[in-house]
């Protein structure tokens, strides 16, 4: 430009400038199958994206792995890439543990860096009272015991058979109590304790100029006999 002439407009953004999106969904379910945390996984559903901005379709990012296991790389009919993981299981099973911490790499694409993110997702949370087919009285107080929660975690415990479910109170540092005669109103014989764990961040720091944020809901179940 030369002294005199009109200043310039600004140029717009380039499209890969914009901030990238890291969007986590998780939906599970599974059955605790003993006392050392073994599970039997029902159902799973893994759904992650990349986006400009958090808008539009999900942006190629390469490779994608959730703590080292691939995942599956899908292109709708408009180009929009998106990265599943099903229900296959890890080598050796899946077991509980509590921990929600989980890494989400990806190698990079024309508008997406290279990038390893910490999400935090609803964890399998390792009960260790009662046992898997425990016997229950129901007219006696149960208490539902597991490793302390993590913070920002949102636990719910119930007990569900003939009847409607009952909840437990959260007593704090991973214990749970259905009070005396709370489970009076079962009736007698297979029942479910059901543990529900939600996590969620709307926005979160990614890695470098990436933000993330994440949904995640784990239901566990454990049978119980109700006496």
């Amino acid at each position: 430009a030369r002294i005199g002439d009109p200043p310039m407009a600004a140029r717009p953004a380039r499209p890969d400038s914009a901030v990238v999106v890291l969007e986590v969904r998780l939906h599970r379910t599974a059955e605790l199958t003993d006392s050392r945390g073994a599970l039997r996984v029902f159902d799973q559903d893994v759904r992650v994206e990349y986006r400009a901005g958090g808008k539009g379709s999900g942006l190629d990012a390469g490779e994608a792995s959730l703590d080292d296991r691939p995942l599956r790389r899908e292109v709708d009919g408009k180009g929009g890439v998106s990265y599943r993981l099903g229900r296959d299981e890890p080598e050796g099973g899946t077991q509980a543990g509590g921990d929600p911490w989980a890494t989400l790499a990806n190698t990079g694409g024309p508008r997406v860096a290279n990038a390893s993110v910490r999400v935090k997702l609803a964890p399998y949370p390792l009960v260790t009272r009662p046992t898997p087919g425990q016997g229950v009285l129901r007219t006696e107080e149960l208490q539902v015991v597991m490793l302390p929660p993590v913070a920002d975690v949102w636990y719910r415990v119930s007990l569900a058979g003939a009847g409607d479910p009952v909840i437990a109170i959260d007593m704090g540092e991973g214990r749970w109590l259905f009070p005396g005669g709370s489970l009076a109103r079962l009736n007698p014989g297979h029942a479910r304790l059901l543990i529900e764990v939600e996590t969620s961040c709307g926005d979160c720091p990614g890695a470098g100029r990436m933000r993330a944020n994440w949904s995640a809901r784990t239901e566990l179940e454990l049978g119980v006999t109700l006496l």
